[in-house]
């Protein structure tokens, strides 16, 4: 099935896998790494990056890659799982107040076993607004609000269960689901059983699918992290970071719910100093959207970008956003696939920041 409709040969995801397993080094444990590597590959085969050299495959599933790297799926989707539920147990400690000002778990390990979040103190309640405001700041309903407040396009979309057998059968593609408007045409594809139910996601032609609802030039991961760090704190900083890397893990789980939302939701509705409401969530969304003409210099890390180190420098860009916010004296390093100057984007972001405070 994989191969009638189109998806990767599976000796080129190897291939490619190989390559970057032996190119990059990011700042976690190697177990993790390759929870992370295996996703990297999947953006390598839609796009036509790495080994691919512009063959892309839109209709590969993270399944498929998965098993092309003759991996275990559920064993890898409840590895990803366990990253994510470390860091809401994390957030359910702070409401109690017995976090500890390192981000680490019960037994010392540091989250996403990143080793720099062992040395890093960070008050626990503003890592908690951090997730809240990662969280939400990628709901499509939310960003829609800002655009029409501030007269901006961002773009959006969410994801959903897919049927890839009815997607074909019916002359569509992942690539155009994922790149096109397709806002006011989810009702139109669940009545056509290409989006059904998550009841139905045992089902092996089943994945999780993201659909844009509008296009826009989106928003950047990295000025996110950075915007809530200068305004925020550091604490809040990182857990905007935690948010992003769960939304991403979330993207090859047991079963899909949107957690980094659903987080976010339970610190608003359980953490009674949170002292953030969703005009704050807009604030960050109008901060870190790629907009103004300046969009080719902001960068939009994944995950692997974000811990994978510069061995120039030993630092990586999450660790480098970090001592940006703290006002630690550091190189610059390339950020994202363009490789942006760290040092440029930051005196990009101050400039928003004061110039929206105006």
């Amino acid at each position: 099935m994989s191969a009638e409709r189109g998806a990767a040969p599976p000796d080129l995801i190897r291939l490619d896998f190989e390559n970057l397993d032996a190119r990059e080094t990011l700042r976690t444990t190697w177990a993790n790494e390759e929870l992370i590597l295996v996703q990297s590959v999947l953006g390598h085969v839609h796009e036509g990056h790495g080994i691919f050299r512009g063959r892309r495959y839109p209709n590969t599933t993270m399944d498929d890659i998965v098993r092309a790297l003759r991996l275990e799926p559920v064993a890898l989707q409840g590895a990803r799982q366990s990253l994510i539920d470390s860091v809401r147990a994390y957030a359910r400690s702070a409401m109690l107040g017995n976090a500890y000002q390192a981000l680490v778990d019960d037994t010392g390990e540091p989250l996403l076993g990143m080793s720099t979040l062992r040395f890093i103190s960070a008050d626990p309640h503003y890592v908690l607004r951090g997730l809240y405001l990662g969280g939400l700041r990628d709901d499509p309903d939310i960003r829609l609000e800002v655009e029409r407040e501030r007269g901006i396009t961002i773009g959006g979309g969410a994801s959903y269960y897919v049927d890839f057998e009815r997607m074909v059968e019916l002359g569509y593609s992942a690539d155009e689901l994922a790149r096109g408007e397709w806002g006011d045409r989810i009702a139109e594809l669940t009545e056509q059983g290409v989006v059904v139910e998550p009841r139905e996601s045992g089902r092996p032609s089943v994945h999780y699918q993201y659909i844009r609802h509008r296009r826009g030039p989106g928003a950047s991961d990295d000025a996110a992290i950075v915007c809530a760090g200068m305004l925020w704190g550091v604490g809040t900083a990182l857990g905007v970071f935690l948010a992003d890397a769960v939304d991403t893990l979330e993207k090859y789980v047991p079963r899909y719910s949107d957690q980094d939302e659903r987080i976010a939701l339970e610190i608003e509705a359980q953490f009674g100093d949170l002292r953030m409401d969703r005009s704050h969530v807009k604030q960050l969304i109008a901060l870190a959207a790629a907009t103004d003409g300046d969009g080719p210099d902001i960068p939009d890390s994944s995950l692997r970008h974000l811990l994978s180190i510069d061995r120039r420098t030993d630092l990586c860009p999450v660790e480098a956003h970090l001592l940006a916010v703290m006002g630690t004296p550091a190189p610059s390093i390339g950020l994202g696939h363009d490789r942006v100057p760290s040092g440029s984007f930051y005196a990009l972001l101050r400039r928003r920041i004061e110039e929206m405070g105006r």
